[in-house]
């Protein structure tokens, strides 16, 4: 999946923290940049994610 590839492209999974709640946070964040990553592509090439 195109998603996986985008995660591999920032550092896979590997997250360098102490605990639970600092690691819930990278990949949320992570995931959060890959969002807004899709929606300026989406919004550059014309297409109306909402």
């Amino acid at each position: 999946e195109h998603i996986f590839g985008s995660f591999s492209q920032m550092g896979e999974k590997f997250i360098r923290t102490i605990g639970q709640l600092r690691a819930n946070f990278a990949m949320t964040l992570k995931a959060t940049c890959y969002d807004l990553h899709r929606l300026v592509y989406f919004r550059k090439s014309g297409i109306h994610a909402f």
